[in-house]
């Protein structure tokens, strides 16, 4: 071959590489939108489809890729670890946010997974804006998608819960959002930045500020009662009782609960009402369409994430059960938001050029006298306090007086190390009297200890789940596992924390951009949401996620 033909064969072999090499890099999504819904459980899409519209849940479902058999790979099942792992792609274990609230050994007390008081609230004169995402250990997709667009691109957070907006925003965010409960501002952490945009401002001061509006309105079905065919009557005596009603049925007058609630007056926290009502999302609904107008989402050649989390489904849930019509009236007014969202998305970004995934932080156990009275299901409410008594009572007795138990919740059990170290025990021996303590008490199935968790490996049942949120630094001394359906409640309304499938099956979904519709009923788990997403945009996954790509097909 002559050096004439050389140079040209290289000089097209070179051209055809870089051709490649764009279309690999720009076809991909300008905007991706991450939706979390606060204790979702799988079924409510199915449950309540007959009463949902045709562009919210259904059209998610019908246009885009469902998941049936999503899991979280991990327990305990709550809010925090949910919303950091999803982001993070990986779980507890690596990511180190193991709990909502959990014993800092080092600190010597129980801390909240985002607080942070080295950062100082923007936008209100409260301490509810000193957070930030320091213990979060590994990278997200927020980081990713900054350093891949060398922080061109944009990522913006907003949930009415702080730890759903901080956790998902990751450490480089453009900015977090949530409701400060004292006065009905969105605010933020110096964290993130100094001062709050103008139109943030805007909305903070509005004359006549949509919260404000909805304070002074009624909760009342979307559709005749009649049609709520999913689920109880309204009266029922799993439900707990709205501030200033004497009975658990519709409607729900905010303005009387907000006079009748002497405890949130008590505490300056008069906005935390609305969170346990469906205006809770509307707000956030409302927030996010202003962050896609304002911070200009998807209008650039860089992809920008907005990370949205609806969280009054949990505080709907926690206070009524899941066979209530509050909570599918809850579902009923979501799917409207999801509409609303999508529309906006449609007309701002454009059809097929943004990605929606929507998945939960966890699921929900039933409410236990429901299972007792209509199921004939042995299921108890315990307390937490009653089985740390016992437990204390049986390591006394073993190893002489002390304050042996640190911290205790639902099981999830802290050993005063540093007693057991000035007496000289052997702390996987307390460890060992700590389980046998729990097997004593009917209400536990097992009790694993932090030792077994740091030597062996498990994969399977509830051992593997546990195996996967153990942190080391941060986790129990001893896993106490309740049996399925008791919960460390009150005898009104759920909660969620177990490693069982009413806790850990949940919704995932993509749509939009080039995804096919269709589903798959093969395993996978919210830790694989984030690979796929940067696999969208031909970017490095998270530091700490070792899980694959969901194969969606695509167009």
């Amino acid at each position: 071959m002559n050096i004439k033909k050389l140079l040209v064969t290289t000089v097209l072999s070179v051209g055809s590489a870089l051709s490649t090499f764009a279309q690999f890099t720009e076809d991909k999504p300008k905007a991706v939108i991450g939706i979390i819904v606060d204790q979702m459980k799988y079924d409510y899409i199915s449950r309540y489809w007959d009463n949902f519209g045709e562009d919210g849940f259904k059209k998610l479902v019908n246009d885009g890729y469902t998941v049936r058999n999503g899991q979280y790979n991990y327990a305990p099942t709550v809010t925090g670890p949910g919303h950091a792992s999803v982001y993070a792609g990986t779980s507890p274990a690596y990511h180190s946010i193991v709990n909502n609230h959990f014993w800092d050994r080092e600190m010597g007390k129980t801390v909240y997974c985002v607080d942070d008081k080295r950062y100082q609230t923007v936008g209100s004169d409260s301490k509810n804006g000193q957070k930030s995402p320091y213990r979060l250990a590994v990278t997200n997709l927020s980081d990713e998608l900054k350093w891949a667009s060398n922080f061109r691109s944009k990522v913006v957070a907003v949930s009415i819960k702080d730890r759903s907006a901080v956790l998902p925003a990751g450490h480089k965010a453009d900015a977090a959002y949530w409701l400060d409960e004292k006065n009905g501002n969105w605010i933020t952490s110096s964290f993130y930045r100094e001062q709050l945009p103008e139109w943030v401002t805007a909305v903070n001061e509005a004359k006549k500020r949509p919260i404000d509006e909805y304070m002074k309105s009624d909760w009342t079905l979307s559709l005749p009662i009649e049609k709520y065919t999913a689920s109880t009557e309204d009266d029922t005596p799993y439900e707990s009782l709205f501030p200033g009603k004497s009975t658990p049925t519709f409607p729900y007058s905010i303005k009387k609960a907000v006079v009748a609630d002497r405890v949130r007056a008590k505490s300056g926290k008069k906005f935390d009402i609305i969170k346990g009502t469906p205006y809770g999302n509307t707000i956030v609904t409302e927030m996010a369409i202003n962050i896609i107008d304002n911070e200009n989402i998807g209008q650039d050649k860089f992809t920008d994430l907005l990370a949205v989390s609806y969280s009054s489904t949990d505080y709907a849930g926690h206070a009524y059960g899941p066979q209530s019509i509050e909570v599918e009236d809850m579902y009923i007014k979501l799917d409207q938001e999801i509409a609303n969202l999508i529309k906006h998305l449609d007309e701002k970004v454009g059809k097929g050029q943004y990605v929606i995934f929507l998945t939960a932080d966890h699921a929900g156990a039933q409410n236990a006298a429901f299972m007792r009275d209509r199921m004939n299901f042995e299921a108890k409410n315990i307390k937490s306090k009653e089985d740390t008594e016992h437990i204390e009572a049986a390591l006394n007795a073993r190893f002489g007086e002390g304050k042996y138990v640190a911290s205790n919740y639902s099981g999830q059990l802290y050993l005063n190390r540093e007693l057991i170290k000035e007496k000289g025990l052997d702390l996987e021996e307390v460890q060992k009297a700590t389980a046998e303590a729990f097997m004593e008490m009917p209400q536990y199935a097992h009790a694993l200890l932090g030792k077994d968790l740091e030597r062996n490996e498990y994969s399977q049942g509830y051992k593997g789940l546990i195996y996967n949120a153990f942190n080391p630094r941060f986790s129990p001394d001893v896993f106490g596992v309740l049996r399925s359906h008791y919960v460390d409640y009150g005898p009104t309304g759920t909660t969620h924390f177990s490693p069982y499938k009413y806790d850990t099956h949940v919704p995932i979904l993509f749509y939009g951009w080039d995804i096919k519709a269709g589903e798959t009923h093969a395993p996978h788990t919210i830790t694989e949401i984030a690979p796929t997403i940067c696999s969208f945009l031909n970017m490095n996954y998270p530091s700490g996620c070792y899980s694959n790509p969901i194969l969606i097909p695509l167009k």
